[in-house]
């Protein structure tokens, strides 16, 4: 039963999460637009870097007079993913100062009394840590599939013999990375409740107990900071160990997960993708810690009757 109330609970909080997500449908539209974009076209200078390497091992071009043409094309490149990115990062700042202006309205309408210190702390603390379990919806979840897609059929399109070893290469880090979620949760809850008990303990007569909650407040955020960010370190760590699996199994075991001709080009191919594979791979996890980490502020935001 107790499951069931669970699941209950997280389907209604989802259905909220995404009337404030649809509160302005045209900002949410023009956030996954954007992040789709980016996503999609961020393979191209891995593209361009495999097309010089190929065109300078075959000696089908003369550097010197092909230079100028280069570096047109990198500069051409590199000034539109910017401009790009520069306009997916201004509608996202400007969606996600929206959603917060709407948290902290939704919380003031839903609230069974007005507590004071209370509301204060939710409407100035909470609602920034809410916020980012919204991003997981609107913003990482699309750019997690659409890099993924965009990475693999660029792949297969210009060096498919390879895409083994990458996929090889990226699924350590995601095996080991959700194990991390529930420490996260705690310490995001304790550190919204030492946050309440701050603002609770402000009238002078309350100093020893202010200082507390601080130091509560401070440990719990180093304890969080060193998780989240440990996590990440042996997510990175691990990527390169499956390169390690790659070289074991293709040497020791014989299986062929490369090709046996290996060109430069190529080569220089699947070391950009697999930066940019292992990232939005990663990123699974990183959402994953994420959605717990916003949890309690999102119950405490969006059903504060039941938090």
């Amino acid at each position: 039963m107790k499951k069931l109330i669970t699941q209950n609970s997280l389907s209604a909080l989802v259905v909220d999460m995404l009337k404030v997500l649809l509160t302005y449908p045209q900002w949410l539209a023009a956030a996954i637009i954007s992040t789709i974009v980016v996503s999609a076209l961020e393979p191209s200078l891995a593209w361009m870097g495999k097309k010089v390497v190929d065109d300078l091992k075959k000696g089908n071009i003369d550097l010197n007079s092909s230079l100028t043409n280069y570096i047109v094309v990198f500069g051409g490149l590199l000034i539109g993913l910017g401009l790009i990115k520069f306009g997916d990062k201004l509608i996202d700042k400007i969606y996600e100062t929206k959603l917060i202006i709407c948290l902290q309205r939704t919380y003031l309408q839903r609230r069974e009394t007005e507590r004071d210190a209370e509301d204060i702390s939710h409407i100035l603390y909470h609602c920034n840590r809410a916020k980012p379990g919204l991003d997981i919806i609107h913003k990482d979840g699309w750019k997690i599939v659409s890099q993924t897609i965009s990475v693999i059929v660029w792949q297969l399109t210009l060096a498919p013999a390879w895409l083994p070893a990458l996929l090889i290469a990226v699924l350590p880090p995601i095996l080991i990375g959700f194990i991390f979620g529930q420490f996260i949760q705690k310490s995001s809850l304790k550190m919204l409740t030492a946050q309440e008990n701050i603002a609770a303990s402000t009238p002078e007569a309350k100093k020893l107990e202010l200082i507390a909650h601080q130091e509560s407040f401070f440990h719990h955020s180093i304890r969080l900071e060193i998780v989240k960010s440990g996590t990440e370190i042996l997510m990175d760590l691990l990527t390169w160990f499956g390169l390690l699996v790659i070289v074991i199994l293709a040497s020791v075991f014989h299986l062929k997960i490369v090709p046996q001709d290996i060109q430069a080009g190529d080569l220089v191919l699947f070391w950009a993708n697999l930066n940019l594979l292992s990232k939005p791979l990663g990123d699974i996890v990183k959402v994953y810690n994420k959605a717990r980490e916003s949890y309690p502020a999102l119950m405490r935001i969006l059903r504060p009757q039941l938090s």
